[in-house]
C-alpha cells in the first residue's frame, strides 16, 4: 500500500508538473564544444541529478513516515467497514460516517507533510545536482531572451529540432558574452 501510495503521489505531481511546465528562462552553454558532446555532457549530468540518493532527507523520510500512518489507517482498526445491519440491508448511515472519518484522517496525513513543498525541495536537490555537473564540466549559465523563449516554446519538446537550437544558442560567443555582461557566473 505505501508504494503504491507513493508511486500514485509522485505520479500526479510530476504529470501536472510536466504538463503546466514553463519554457526555460535560461539554459547552459560552452564555447568549442561539438553537438555530440553538448548531448552527452547534459544527458550525463541530467542522469546524475535522476540518480541523486533523496533516501536520507527530511523530506524522502516525511514521505515514508506518512506512507506508514496511511497503512496503519488503511490496515488497523482504523480501516472502514460496516458496523450493523437492519432488516433491509447495512447500516449505511454507520458506514458513510466511518468513510468520512477514514478519508478525513488520510487528508490530515497527506497534508501534514505538505508534499507539495518536499516535492519541490526534492526537484531543488536534483536540478542543484545537476547544475554542479554541468559547471564542473566548464558550461555557465545564460539567460534566454523573450524571442529565444517564444521560440523554444514553437519547438517540440525532446525533438532534434529543439536540441539543434538550443546547441547552437549555448555555443554562440555573443549569447555567452551577453550573459557574462548582464553580470552572471
Amino acid at each position: 500500500m505505501r508504494r503504491l501510495f507513493a508511486v500514485s503521489l509522485l505520479s500526479a505531481l510530476v504529470a501536472s508538473s510536466a504538463a503546466a511546465a514553463p519554457t526555460p528562462k535560461e539554459s547552459w552553454g560552452k564555447l568549442g564544444i561539438s553537438l555530440e558532446t553538448y548531448r552527452q555532457d547534459a544527458l550525463d549530468c541530467g542522469l546524475q541529478g535522476y540518480y541523486t540518493d533523496i533516501s536520507k532527507t527530511d523530506d524522502a523520510q516525511a514521505f515514508v513516515k506518512a506512507s506508514k500512518q496511511l497503512d496503519a489507517v488503511t490496515t488497523g482498526g482504523m480501516a472502514p467497514m460496516t458496523t450493523g445491519s437492519s432488516g433491509i440491508g447495512p447500516n449505511t448511515t454507520g458506514t458513510i460516517d466511518q468513510a468520512a472519518r477514514y478519508a478525513d484522517q488520510q487528508e490530515h496525513i497527506i497534508q501534514g507533510i505538505r508534499p507539495e513543498e518536499r516535492f519541490k525541495n526534492i526537484k531543488t536537490m536534483l536540478v542543484a545536482n545537476t547544475q554542479q555537473c554541468l559547471q564542473k564540466r566548464g558550461y555557465s549559465k545564460f539567460e534566454l531572451t523573450e524571442d529565444q523563449q517564444k521560440r523554444l516554446r514553437k519547438l517540440k519538446a525532446g525533438s532534434d529540432e529543439r536540441r539543434a537550437y538550443l546547441y547552437t544558442l549555448a555555443t554562440h560567443p555573443a549569447v555567452l558574452e551577453n550573459q557574462k555582461a548582464a553580470g552572471q557566473p
